[in-house]
């Protein structure tokens, strides 16, 4: 399977930039436009669309993750301020179990309420994982997708506002080192956990030392 990763450094003078950074549904119909027309029921799946938002010192950046080469012409004149991209096919075959990684994910760190529950009202609902039990979240997906996470820094991100709806943020970082290849290539091609749509579940990695 192919990959590009598109960098969109955002053009903050354009009027419409504050509404779609800060609403989750407008920004995905947004990066929507990269990718090809007539993809089924399912179009994010099939376009293997996953973003995530980096506030860095020279402004908003998105990171956008497609299994086709973007179409840049189709997002709104005025939307970007540069844009880069670089196909990530390489860097997916040459992944190989026992190299070390840094990585990074915004993901949605959350499960259901099981039937142990005392409240009949939130049976079914999901909760959010913070703390200690967030990290145990990570780790646990990081390693059945085939990644053990040597060190890891959690970060607590705005929420996710989609319309009405609020999706919990939360950022993991750390070193690690690959313990599948095929497991964890699958990871980011279709990325990790819920709210793929709204800015969560795009693993990047980068290449790391090995601990002394």
């Amino acid at each position: 399977m192919n990959a590009w990763l598109t960098q969109i450094t955002l053009n903050q003078r354009h009027p419409g930039i504050a509404k779609q950074i800060t609403d989750a549904n407008r920004l995905h119909q947004e990066l929507m436009f990269l990718a090809p027309d007539d993809l089924g029921e399912r179009p994010r799946s099939a376009a293997g669309l996953l973003y995530r938002l980096e506030e860095t010192p020279a402004g908003v950046k998105i990171l956008v993750q497609t299994h086709t080469q973007p179409r840049l012409d189709r997002l709104t004149n005025g939307f970007a301020a540069t844009i880069v991209t670089r196909e990530l096919t390489p860097l997916l075959k040459n992944l190989s179990t026992g190299a070390h990684v840094r990585y990074r994910i915004a993901a949605n760190p959350t499960q259901r309420v099981g039937n142990s529950t005392t409240d009949p009202r939130r049976k079914g609902k999901l909760t959010v994982l913070t703390g200690e039990r967030g990290e145990l979240w990570w780790l646990a997906r990081a390693t059945t997708n085939g990644l053990h996470p040597f060190s890891l820094t959690q970060s607590r991100l705005p929420d996710i506002c989609a319309g009405k709806t609020r999706h919990a943020a939360t950022r993991f970082d750390g070193v690690g080192v690959v313990t599948d290849a095929d497991l964890l290539r699958q990871a980011i091609l279709n990325g990790i956990g819920r709210a793929k749509s709204y800015g969560c579940g795009l693993l990047s990695l980068g290449p790391a030392q090995r601990p002394e």
